[in-house]
C-alpha cells in the first residue's frame, strides 16, 4: 500500500501529447480510476505507471521514491489484463503461483499465500483445474489471485471486466471492489464504462484527449461536473441553451433567460453571454396541471418503460425535446403519448457552463 504522484507527467507519441501534463495524487489504499473514452489516454497513464512506457516530462513518485527510471518487475505492482494473460496450459494453482516462483519463493510459503489468495477470489476447490476448461469470470479470478499473491504495493487493473457479460460484469464489480478494501491496497483502474467508475471508485479522474478534465468522488463527478464534455459523458444530460444577463461586476445573481422564460440564479463568477444549462432527466419534475410559477408546457412525445424508472420524451413549446425519468409507477398511472405536461426544470439541481462549455458559471449548491 503506497501513495502515487504524478507531476506533471506528459507522455508524447510522435508529436501527439497521449497524456498532457497530468498532476494528481492517489492516497494509500484508494480505488482510483481512470475513466474516458477510446483514445483519450487513460491506458497510456497506466502503462506509463507500470514502466511499460517511459513519460518525456514530469516525474511519477511511489511514496517518495522517484520510480521514473525503476524497470518494471522493480515496482513491485500487480496487474491484471484485459485478456487475462492465464497460461492454458497450467493448473489454476500453478498460475497463482508464478509470480512467487519468480520471485525464489520457497514452496512451503508459496502453498500457503496461493491458497489465501484463491479462498479470497473463492476458487480453492478448483486449484487442480485447467484454466481453458473455465469460464470468463473463473479465469478473471485467476488473474486476480495471481496479482495479489505477491502483495504488491499497487495494483493496476486495465478494462479487467469488458469480456465478461453484463451480468457478469456487476458481480465481479462488486468482488473487486470488496477485495480491495479488505487487502486496504493502492488501486488504480481504467475502463470507459461510465456505471462501472461509479460503483467502484473512491475517487474518478475522467479524460479527454490526454488531458484531465475533472478528478473527484463519483457523487460529485455526477452531481456537480466541471464542464460540458464531463456532463455529457458522465451519465446522461440535457442540454439547453441559455443566455445569461446578469452584470459583469455582479459575482451574486444573475438573469437567465432559456425557453421562453426567466430565472435568477446566483452565479459563481461575473459572466454575460450565451450559456448552456446541463439538466440530468431524473432532476426534471413533471407536472399534470400548471400549478405554479416557472413551469413549462409540454407534450409527451414517447413513453419507454425501463422497469425501475420510465423515460419520457417531451417536447416544448419551441421544437425542443428533452428528456425525463420518473420512478416506475402502476401500469395504468403511466402518462400517455400526446399527454400535456407542465415541466419543471429545477435549475437549482442543474449546472450551467459559459459559451466554451469549458468551465461551470453555475451549479447547484452542495
Amino acid at each position: 500500500m503506497q501513495k502515487i504522484v504524478f507531476d506533471h507527467v506528459t507522455k508524447y507519441f510522435g508529436t501527439a501529447k497521449a497524456v498532457n501534463d497530468a498532476h494528481l495524487t492517489i492516497q494509500e489504499g484508494e480505488f482510483f480510476t481512470l475513466l474516458g473514452p477510446s483514445g483519450c489516454g487513460k491506458t497510456t497513464l497506466l502503462r506509463t505507471i507500470a514502466g511499460f512506457y517511459r513519460q518525456e516530462e514530469g516525474d511519477i513518485y511511489f511514496g517518495d521514491r522517484k520510480i521514473n527510471d525503476v524497470p518494471t518487475h522493480e515496482r513491485n505492482i500487480g496487474m491484471v489484463f484485459q485478456n487475462y494473460a492465464i497460461f492454458p496450459h497450467m493448473t489454476v494453482f500453478e498460475n497463482v503461483a508464478y509470480g512467487l516462483k519468480a520471485r525464489n519463493v520457497n514452496k512451503k510459503e508459496t502453498e500457503q499465500r496461493v491458497m489465501e489468495a484463491l479462498e479470497m477470489v473463492q476458487l480453492q476447490h478448483l486449484r487442480d483445474r485447467v484454466p481453458s476448461n473455465m469460464s470468463g469470470g473463473q479465469q478473471q479470478r485467476i488473474a486476480l489471485a495471481r496479482a495479489i499473491v505477491i502483495r504488491p504495493g499497487l495494483l493496476l487493473m486495465d478494462e479487467p471486466l469488458s469480456n465478461l457479460d453484463a451480468k457478469l460484469r456487476i458481480k465481479m464489480r462488486s468482488d473487486i471492489r470488496r477485495l480491495q478494501k479488505e487487502l486496504n491496497i493502492t488501486t488504480i483502474y481504467v475502463t470507459h464504462d461510465q456505471e462501472e467508475a461509479l460503483a467502484v471508485s473512491d475517487r474518478i479522474a475522467v479524460m479527454s484527449e490526454g488531458i484531465i478534465q475533472q478528478i473527484a468522488p463519483p457523487e460529485d463527478i455526477y452531481a456537480y461536473p466541471a464542464n460540458q464534455f464531463v456532463a455529457n459523458f458522465i451519465g446522461t444530460s440535457n442540454f439547453i441553451e441559455a443566455e445569461c444577463r446578469g452584470s459583469k461586476s455582479d459575482q451574486s445573481e444573475a438573469e437567465i433567460r432559456l425557453l421562453g422564460t426567466s430565472f435568477r440564479l446566483p452565479i459563481l463568477k461575473p459572466y454575460e453571454g450565451k450559456s448552456m444549462f446541463s439538466l440530468r432527466p431524473e432532476r426534471i419534475r413533471l407536472e399534470s396541471e400548471n400549478t405554479g410559477e416557472n413551469l413549462i408546457r409540454g407534450t409527451v412525445e414517447s413513453v419507454t418503460f425501463l422497469g425501475e424508472k420510465v423515460s419520457y420524451l417531451i417536447e416544448l413549446p419551441n421544437g425542443f425535446v428533452i428528456d425525463v425519468q420518473e420512478h416506475a409507477v402502476e401500469p395504468h398511472q403511466l402518462r400517455k403519448v400526446k399527454q400535456v405536461v407542465y415541466v419543471n426544470l429545477q435549475l437549482d439541481k442543474a449546472t450551467m457552463f459559459d459559451e466554451s462549455g469549458k468551465e461551470a458559471v453555475y451549479r447547484a449548491s452542495r
